[in-house]
C-alpha cells in the first residue's frame, strides 16, 4: 500500500480530468461519498436488471467511472468545492488477472478533503502471502498512470 499526495499545482488539473476528462474512465467504481450541503453515498454496484438484456455483462459487478462521472459532476457543478470527496476505484478483473495471478482486486482510493488531494493503493490477494509483488506491480502501474497524465504527485509512504 502506498499513499500519494497531489501537489497543489496539479490538484485543479487532476480534478478537471476526474470530473470532465477521461483519464479515470477505465476504472471501476466500488463506491463514492460526497459532502456538500449533505453527505451523499453512492454504491458502485451495477444494477444489471436496469440495463437492456443485450447490454448485460454477467462478469461485471461494478460501474465504470465513465458511466457515473456525469452524475457525480452534476452534484458538484456550480457550487463550492465539496468538503470531502471519496472515491474507491478498482481495476477490472481482467486487468487484475493480467497483473498478478494471486491478486483478487486492486484498488485506488481518492480522497479530496480541505483542499488536499491524496490517493492510496491497496491489493487484495486470493491466498495469504507475504510476497509484496502484487502491491509493487499495482503501485508501479499507478505511478505510471500519474506520470502519463503529467500530474505532480509525491509518495508519502
Amino acid at each position: 500500500m502506498k499513499m500519494f499526495e497531489v501537489a497543489n499545482s496539479s490538484i485543479k488539473q487532476v480534478m478537471n480530468q476526474l470530473l470532465k476528462g477521461s483519464a479515470f474512465d477505465s476504472f471501476l467504481v466500488r463506491g463514492a461519498a460526497i459532502s456538500t450541503f449533505t453527505k451523499i453515498e453512492i454504491s458502485g454496484i451495477l444494477e444489471k436488471n436496469y440495463l437492456p438484456e443485450d447490454e448485460r455483462d454477467p462478469s461485471r459487478n461494478y460501474v465504470y467511472w465513465s458511466e457515473i462521472r456525469p452524475f457525480i459532476f452534476s452534484l458538484i457543478k456550480g457550487g463550492p468545492a465539496p468538503g470531502v470527496l471519496k472515491i474507491i476505484f478498482s481495476a477490472t478483473d481482467d486487468e487484475v488477472e493480467a497483473m498478478h495471478n494471486n491478486a483478487s482486486a486492486m484498488f485506488l482510493n481518492l480522497l479530496y478533503e480541505e483542499g488536499n488531494l491524496k490517493f492510496t493503493t491497496a491489493v487484495g490477494q486470493r491466498s495469504f502471502s507475504l510476497d509484496r509483488t502484487p502491491d509493487d506491480v499495482w503501485d508501479k502501474y499507478i505511478e505510471q498512470f500519474f506520470n502519463k497524465n503529467s500530474w505532480s504527485v509525491s509518495t508519502l509512504s
